[in-house]
């Protein structure tokens, strides 16, 4: 259905969003172009008009029959926007998509394994070191990882369910705390500072499921830096400034398979219903 959808505004009405293979979540993406479209604005420029034949000769007349690929309100419906944290997707579509095969002869000896960057729940802020990434978001945005883990208990995997449950939300524009809905990211930022939900869980029912395994962007470090109370009591003094290493890379396929991406792309396939 969707991809019939997508096709027929295509061809019949010369309209391309991209490839159907490319988009998630299409019903709140076709939710919000129709309310666009019937508040007489343009979906390229923005404008609005004075009535449907004005914005319908502009929009031919201007090639406007498009979305406006700088507009990040629409990052959140394309699979491109979950490859790698940190990066927008012209930065990864302009990089070299090299992929590793099973009979490569290059030579490795000289390969050496560098720490890779983790990135901040809230904002671009990356270290290479667990202690300064956890004071940053402490000191700079009130959020205390250590604290919520000791609060609540929280074991190595329900760690995981809640940094990926964080990120999900705060990628589709969501309050995590409240899950009030927002149009930017910017927005989620403004209300979780000012309503003070910057620490405020829902109840764990909510966040504690298994599809929250699954990191939302591939291979995040930050996912890397997370550990057990057993695990810390054995390394008390080896715990400081440890570098975040990247995961191996014989195991990037086998991440990409269990990536949020293709969760996306099994939900939307098996939906039956959008909203027009």
């Amino acid at each position: 259905i969707m991809s019939e959808i997508l096709n027929h505004m295509a061809k019949d009405h010369g309209f391309n969003m991209g490839l159907p293979d490319n988009i998630v979540y299409v019903g709140e993406f076709l939710t919000m172009l129709k309310k666009k479209l019937d508040n007489l604005q343009c979906l390229y420029c923005e404008k609005v008009f004075r009535d449907k034949n004005t914005l319908k000769d502009h929009m031919r007349k201007k090639q406007h029959r498009r979305i406006n690929a700088k507009n990040k309100e629409y990052d959140q419906f394309y699979v491109i926007n979950y490859l790698e944290l940190g990066k927008t997707w012209e930065e990864v579509q302009s990089e070299d998509d090299r992929e590793m095969t099973d009979d490569q002869d290059d030579d490795w000896s000289d390969w050496q394994d560098h720490p890779v960057c983790a990135v901040c729940l809230f904002c671009d802020y990356q270290s290479e070191t667990t202690d300064k990434l956890y004071s940053h978001m402490k000191d700079f945005h009130g959020f205390d990882l250590q604290k919520l883990k000791t609060n609540l208990g929280l074991g190595f995997y329900r760690q995981v369910k809640l940094i990926n449950f964080i990120r999900r939300e705060i990628y589709q524009c969501r309050c995590y705390g409240c899950q009030e809905k927002f149009s930017s990211k910017a927005d989620v930022f403004k209300h979780v500072d000012k309503a003070k939900h910057i620490m405020k869980l829902p109840d764990i029912s909510v966040w504690d499921q298994p599809q929250y395994y699954f990191p939302t962007y591939e291979n995040d470090a930050l996912l890397c830096t997370l550990s057990d109370d057993e695990a810390e009591s054995d390394n008390t003094d080896q715990d400081k400034d440890v570098p975040v290493i990247s995961e191996d890379i014989s195991n990037l396929r086998v991440l990409k398979q269990s990536s949020v991406l293709n969760q996306l792309l099994k939900s939307k396939s098996t939906a039956g219903n959008w909203d027009l």
